[in-house]
């Protein structure tokens, strides 16, 4: 089903139950010369080895992500105060534990290496607790994935490639750990990651563990792509739920402009067209 709507003059797409590869003249940015496309798929022996994952994606552009909102700080906290009063066993709840258990698939140990959301819900849900609020965008994230407990994610485009896959590693690529430019290692062959293909640059190790430096969100992103992950039972409806949550929030708190999309098994490829004025 296809949803567009118009809104502050820009049309919105929203793509649910198939691939829409649509190619309007949306972004601008040196970087893209001639209306270069970008790429963003998963790797097909993923969807085989895991059949009820699906990725929800959130492309925003003209994102106001500077300051602070009060509206959105306090959404929050309720949310955060939410999770402390009615905490998830990270253990057995079904939304955790699928994810641990997809972890240790790949040879990864969730107890070492917990996939984000659950490392977030273990830390919210002690009582009194608190996470700096770091800019919009990433309050979005962890609002998300506070209330969904769900995988959360996001990259600034601007600083990344034109083709990025969610793949099984060589052991070849690179990774610079957030808030690390200093340090550079490699995944594990066989480790999940989300790569920019034509630099073997790690965005994301161990599928949702911990995100890369190079294309991390700060005040001065204005061009998102958000992957919302589900796993699971009802994966599919979870993950559309989560995805345009997030894509009305950054409307509503950045002044975002969004397309949605959902991969899928049968739709695990999404191209986006971009047109350059200088």
């Amino acid at each position: 089903m296809l949803d567009i709507r118009q809104a502050g003059g820009a049309l919105k797409w929203k793509v649910f139950n198939r691939l829409i590869l649509f190619h309007p003249p949306v972004f601008s940015h040196a970087k893209y010369k001639g209306g270069a496309m970008v790429e963003i798929q998963i790797q097909e022996d993923i969807f085989r080895e895991y059949p009820t994952f699906r990725r929800g994606i959130v492309v925003a552009r003209n994102v106001n992500n500077k300051g602070r909102s009060r509206a959105l700080e306090a959404r929050l906290a309720k949310v955060i105060a939410g999770a402390a009063e009615n905490p998830r066993d990270i253990k057995s709840n079904p939304r955790t534990a699928v994810w641990n258990e997809a972890h240790r698939q790949f040879n990864s140990n969730p107890n070492k290496f917990p996939p984000a959301h659950c490392a977030l819900l273990k830390r919210v849900q002690k009582s009194g607790a608190q996470i700096p609020f770091i800019n919009k965008i990433v309050a979005i994230m962890n609002y998300n994935s506070i209330k969904d407990a769900t995988p959360v994610g996001g990259d600034d485009l601007m600083h990344a490639g034109q083709c990025l896959e969610l793949r099984y590693a060589t052991g070849k690529e690179t990774f610079t750990p957030l808030g690390r430019p200093d340090i550079s290692e490699h995944p594990y062959p066989g480790e999940i990651i989300y790569v920019v293909v034509e630099s073997n640059e790690v965005m994301c190790r161990r599928w949702n563990w911990r995100n890369g430096h190079k294309t991390r969100i700060t005040e001065e992103t204005q061009t998102i792509i958000m992957n919302i992950d589900a796993l699971g039972e009802q994966s599919e409806a979870r993950a559309v739920e989560t995805r345009d949550r997030v894509a009305g929030m950054l409307e509503e708190f950045c002044q975002a402009e969004t397309r949605t999309t959902l991969l899928t098994p049968s739709n695990f490829l999404y191209q986006l067209e971009q047109e350059i004025t200088n």
